[in-house]
C-alpha cells in the first residue's frame, strides 16, 4: 500500500540509475580523492533523484518529464539499433538512402546494377553495388 498513489519507476529513472552505476564503476578506478569525491557526490545525487522521482505523488509532472526524456531517447536508441543491425547484416545487405525522400533502404548485397523502388515515396532509381 506504500506505493499506492506514487509514481514508481519509468525509463527516465532507469537511465538515471544506469548513469549512477557507470559513475560508481568509474569511481572505483579513480585514485585522487578530489575527483573521487565529486563522482561520489554526483552518483549519490543521481540515486537520490531517482528515489525522489519514484516516490513522488505528482504523477502528472513525472510523466511529463518522462515524455520529454523519451523524445530525446527514442531517436538515439533507434539510431544505435540501426547501426548494430547494419554491422550484423553487413555481409548480406547494403544500406543506402533514397535520393528523393532520404529514407533508409536495405538491399541485397549482390554485385551489379539494380533497380530499387523506395517503399516510402514509391520512386524508382538505379543502384550499382
Amino acid at each position: 500500500m506504500f506505493m499506492q498513489g506514487r509514481y514508481g519507476m519509468d525509463s527516465l529513472n532507469g537511465c538515471i540509475l544506469i548513469v549512477a552505476g557507470i559513475l560508481w564503476l568509474v569511481n572505483l578506478f579513480v585514485r585522487p580523492w578530489v575527483p573521487s569525491l565529486v563522482l561520489w557526490a554526483t552518483e549519490s545525487g543521481l540515486v537520490a533523484l531517482a528515489v525522489v522521482r519514484s516516490l513522488s505523488r505528482n504523477i502528472n509532472m513525472r510523466a511529463l518529464e518522462n515524455r520529454r526524456f523519451q523524445k530525446i531517447y527514442h531517436p538515439v536508441r533507434d539510431w544505435v539499433q540501426l547501426q548494430i543491425r547494419k554491422f550484423k547484416e553487413r555481409k548480406e545487405y547494403k544500406y543506402l538512402k533514397c535520393p528523393f525522400c532520404k529514407a533508409q533502404l536495405r538491399v541485397r548485397n549482390q554485385k551489379g546494377d539494380h533497380g530499387v523502388r523506395c517503399p516510402k515515396c514509391r520512386k524508382e532509381f538505379r543502384v550499382k553495388i
